[in-house]
């Protein structure tokens, strides 16, 4: 089947995330009787559909926006995994999965008009159900490119999130109240993080991660940069002052393993950089990829810069994944989710 040539395009617009999340809504909300917990590997999907479905023009325009890359990792991972699903299989195991697409197509009164329907907590707590119907396949299509991107948007901060609902259930409480004393920022941080850094200015935390594969045990760190400067000027609202800020700060404070190497933001590939709106202030938020100059480390990183008003200062949460046995999207998202939890106190706690 032919791919229509708009598949290429990005979609990527977080900002509308969050807006569809609180605004769904299905017969599952509110329902009488307890649901069951969601299952499910993160980052997955499963796509209901019929072979004829999966098979035409529709199915492969799914498999192209959700197979788009993930933004700037230093290897190709899907924006999610799909698992396509026959409907006679689509039974209790499967019901309470986290994500659920059902891809329909039929000639009835409602599918006369394509629709794209978003729906919370239909099978289990936490899940995400979409159901995308049309008349023909071109129908279908057109309004899952339509669509595309409050899919993936939605998608991708409900994966975010739920870490950082995981990470809640136990906070690492001594830290919260730490961070919020000197950055005025009230943080949810994982419960085996620890301070791995603390000068003026600029706080590292770090967490050590084991996991297994091939036999083997093999080290993962995921760690979390606090720094801030004065705001003093519209032209530090800039993906170059960013940037070099974050070279400067982190050549400063963060050392690598072998002598004279220190992180830096790996310039060869271009970061994916937005404009937004966070906990109601002004921000810049950066995807990219960090390495370690005079050594062989390297990963993704995620930074968020807050222009704090009441401080008159640029606050910078960062976080950064270094995972080289393993896929890296999940550890990366895992880090969006707790730096997006973050928020800023009203006023300064001290002068």
């Amino acid at each position: 089947m032919r791919i229509p040539a708009s598949c290429n395009r990005v979609f990527w617009v977080l900002a509308t995330a969050w807006a569809v999340l609180m605004g769904t809504s299905c017969e599952g909300d509110g329902a009488r009787v307890a649901l069951p917990s969601k299952v499910g590997a993160a980052g997955e999907l499963v796509v209901v559909a019929t072979p004829g479905v999966w098979e035409s023009v529709a199915g492969d325009t799914l498999q192209a926006i959700l197979g788009q890359p993930y933004p700037v990792l230093p290897q190709y991972e899907p924006l999610m995994d799909v698992v396509h699903l026959e409907p006679e299989l689509f039974d209790r195991f499967w019901k309470p999965h986290r994500n659920i697409l059902i891809l329909e197509i039929a000639d009835r009164v409602d599918t006369q008009k394509p629709s794209f329907s978003f729906f919370r907590n239909k099978y289990s707590r936490g899940q995400i159900y979409m159901v995308a119907k049309a008349r023909t396949a071109d129908a279908l299509a057109e309004v899952l490119l339509l669509r595309a991107g409050e899919m993936v948007s939605l998608l991708h901060a409900e994966e975010a999130t739920r870490f950082a609902d995981i990470v809640a259930l136990s906070p690492n409480e001594v830290m919260a109240r730490e961070v919020l004393e000197e950055w005025g920022v009230q943080g949810l941080w994982p419960k085996d993080a620890r301070l791995a850094k603390q000068e003026d200015g600029f706080w590292w935390i770090d967490r050590q991660l084991t996991r297994l594969k091939g036999g083997d045990n093999h080290d993962i760190q995921q760690g979390f940069f606090i720094h801030s400067e004065p705001y003093v000027s519209q032209d530090q609202l800039s993906l170059e002052h960013v940037l070099n800020r974050r070279d400067e700060v982190t050549r400063a404070h963060v050392q690598g393993p072998t002598k004279g190497s220190y992180m830096a933001t790996e310039r060869r590939f271009f970061p994916a950089y937005e404009e937004l709106e966070f906990d109601g202030h002004f921000a810049l938020e950066v995807r990219g990829l960090w390495k370690m100059e005079n050594d062989f480390m390297g990963g993704p990183f995620y930074s968020l810069t807050v222009v704090d008003e009441a401080r008159g200062r640029l606050l910078t949460l960062e976080g950064y994944a270094y995972a080289p046995y393993f896929d890296k999207r999940p550890y990366i998202r895992e880090v969006e989710g707790v730096v997006r939890r973050a928020t800023l106190l009203d006023s300064p706690s001290r002068p």
